[in-house]
């Protein structure tokens, strides 16, 4: 437990998620647990993702395609990104997440230590209530128990295995085996969006206290020296080196989920427009939750993401209003070249391709319901 210390409860959380579902995977594991990991990922990842790809070519129609099996596989593509993404990436991961406790991360004046403990206790609670509302949404998919069609969850192919009532076992055992890998993936796509936006709000949360840092730098006593470079070392390079060292690595993560939200939210809408909820509700009520789960996972990285970038945009002015013209002839020079960096905000982009905020989580929603908008008119004719 002690590797764990100095984290907040939602990543202790996230933590113990990776360890148990097989990705905490740092160079000194033991072969145990790396034997542990490559068994629990065959079955529950490998052998359930081909079970609900391969269900996609039995089906009926291309409205049953699209309302029984492209709700939730783009879900399943982008946990499994993320997942390789976590597993390649973990030495980074880890050393990141480990910077984000360390002395140099942590406020040095009371007043913002309050402040800055403040708000992560607010995050935590926040993240907890995300994950406990994400497990109740899947199981909220126990209501397919009271379905006289004997229909599975996720997908209703499993390598030929007969499921009608002669074979009454083998669809309770599926069930069982759907909804225990269902939890393992809804587990680690959440704790996936929690290690996110905990980074982010890191970031956040230091562009505040070097805003306050820039608005007090300290003057030199007369007589002592400063070493060269001190201001834009300490304060700039620090920061901007961890915010993009953030957006090389979760980057390709948020991208897959923006763009698997996207699709799944128009599905999820397309489906529940088809049916009578009144009638339907065991299939209705996990829809609805899993699209507010959807709509999280893209409003995340888009707040916080949001968020870096507005507070990277006051730095400048923090610049000028400090006493700047109290320094030594070297060091203006050298708060003349952050002025100039700093004036370019920081803005994280997904895959390369835009930028995670508050402007993305709108344009997915707009493209969801043209989308769906398209799908409809063409049902209803």
């Amino acid at each position: 437990m002690g590797e764990f210390d100095g984290f907040i409860p939602s990543q202790r959380v996230a933590f113990w998620i990776w360890k148990i579902l097989g990705i905490w995977a740092t160079d000194d594991e033991s072969p145990l647990y790396r034997a542990y990991r490559r068994i629990y990922h065959f079955f529950f990842t490998g052998i359930y993702l081909f079970s609900m790809f391969t269900s996609s070519f039995f089906t009926e129609n291309s409205e049953e395609l699209w309302v029984e099996i492209l709700f939730i596989l783009p879900t399943e593509i982008a946990m499994l990104t993320k997942t390789i993404i976590t597993v390649y990436k973990f030495e980074t991961i880890h050393r990141l997440l480990q910077t984000t406790v360390s002395k140099e991360l942590q406020p040095t004046c009371p007043k913002h230590g309050k402040e800055y403990d403040r708000f992560f206790d607010r995050f935590s609670k926040v993240m907890l209530m995300y994950y406990f509302c994400s497990v109740c949404a899947a199981w909220t998919h126990l209501g397919f128990l009271f379905d006289d069609r004997l229909k599975l969850p996720f997908f209703n192919w499993f390598f030929w295995v007969p499921l009608d009532r002669d074979h009454l076992n083998n669809y309770y055992i599926l069930f069982a085996y759907q909804m225990i890998g269902m939890m393992g993936h809804c587990s680690l796509n959440v704790s996936g969006d929690m290690n996110i936006a905990y980074l982010l709000s890191i970031a956040g949360q230091q562009l505040d206290l070097l805003s306050c840092k820039f608005a007090s730098l300290p003057v030199p006593e007369t007589g002592t020296t400063i070493e060269k470079d001190y201001y834009k070392r300490t304060f700039v390079e620090q920061i901007q080196h961890f915010a993009r060292e953030i957006e090389r690595t979760v980057s390709w993560c948020v991208f897959a989920q923006i763009c698997a939200s996207g699709i799944t939210i128009c599905a999820i809408v397309f489906r529940l427009s088809a049916i009578s909820i009144i009638d339907h509700l065991g299939t209705s009520i996990p829809m609805f939750f899993y699209m507010v789960s959807m709509l999280t996972q893209i409003f995340l990285p888009g707040y916080f993401g949001n968020d870096v970038t507005l507070k990277s945009q006051k730095l400048t002015n923090a610049l000028y209003t400090s006493k700047w013209y109290q320094l030594a002839m070297n060091d203006r020079k050298d708060l003349k070249m952050m002025t100039l960096r700093t004036s370019e905000s920081i803005r994280l982009k997904a895959g390369g391709f835009f930028n995670f905020n508050l402007e993305a989580f709108t344009s997915t929603l707009n493209t969801a319901y043209s989308v769906y908008a398209v799908l409809n008119s063409k049902n209803n004719k």
